[in-house]
């Protein structure tokens, strides 16, 4: 087996479990290497993934929630320095998690992601959360919860600071306050599964891709990401308009057949439809 169809064989096994035991390290290095490092060897960035968890491990077995925060940033910020990369949107390494591990730098998903990898492993309560487009992550311990910036060096937040990401370098390893009680039940916070992080990922990935003209790059990211989700129609449907404005008609077709399948209400297909008969059409 290849390094592709390793990775290819990860990205698949995600698609067929339960979310909770989806492997978010893994996948996202498999994502990684299907999108710009095809001939990379998972192996070693796998490895890297196990030093900091054993590093995490190290620091003593943490219960409370200030042990487990001052842990992630002694280990990810002080002693690997990991980073906001400040060009994130316009760097396409910054969301490749090979890219960041090597750099030590990357986006907010990106970095939010290895957090929520190696919380995992460690066995601690952490979940991401979209606050108004912002990625945050909520860390939960027995004695209480805490919102968390992973771009900005693991500080925390509160809901009326997320606006504000203007603190000078010298600030952000000093601030060390604890935040006012947060009504972590606010409409304004969005709890995202492991997919729907994957998921946020790597449409920054399409997106960079799109905005380059690389069609053909971003179907390939949308086809990764429907390996680890297969039951996302916007996905299909997405992947169909696409194959289409590339002429690649059957392919088109097949995808925008899969929408309609997983459309409970057929309501909203009417545009879909149109399209499938004009592809159907120029087909024949």
């Amino acid at each position: 087996m290849n390094n592709q169809q390793e990775a290819l064989r990860v990205l698949r096994r995600a698609g067929e479990s339960r979310d909770d035991a989806v492997n978010l390290g893994d996948a996202a290095l498999a994502l990684a290497l299907l999108d710009t490092k095809k001939d990379a060897d998972l192996t070693p960035y796998r490895a890297r993934l196990a030093s900091l968890v054993d590093q995490l491990k190290a620091q003593g077995d943490a219960k409370k929630l200030d042990d487990q925060l001052t842990i992630l940033r002694r280990v990810l910020v002080i002693h690997n320095k990991f980073q906001g990369d400040d060009n994130h949107n316009d760097d396409a390494r910054a969301n490749n998690l090979m890219d960041v591990l090597d750099r030590k730098a990357g986006s907010p998903v990106a970095l939010g992601l290895l957090y929520l990898h190696l919380a995992s492993e460690m066995g601690w309560a952490m979940t991401g959360l979209d606050l108004s487009g912002h990625f945050l992550l909520r860390l939960s311990a027995q004695d209480g919860q805490v919102i968390i910036d992973p771009f900005r060096a693991g500080q925390t937040c509160q809901i009326e600071e997320v606006g504000d990401y203007l603190l000078d370098d010298d600030e952000l390893l000093e601030e060390q306050e604890r935040p006012t009680p947060l009504d972590l039940s606010s409409e304004l916070l969005h709890p995202l599964s492991k997919r729907d992080v994957l998921l946020r990922l790597q449409h920054a990935v399409k997106r960079q891709h799109l905005s380059q003209d690389r069609v053909e790059a971003a179907i390939a990211t949308l086809q990764s990401m429907i390996l680890f989700a297969p039951r996302h129609q916007d996905l299909w449907r997405e992947l169909g308009y696409l194959q289409a404005e590339r002429g690649h008609l059957r392919a088109a077709i097949t995808a925008l057949e899969v929408v309609r399948d997983l459309v409970v209400d057929p309501a909203p297909l009417q545009q879909t439809d149109v399209l499938l008969r004009e592809l159907r059409w120029r087909l024949n």
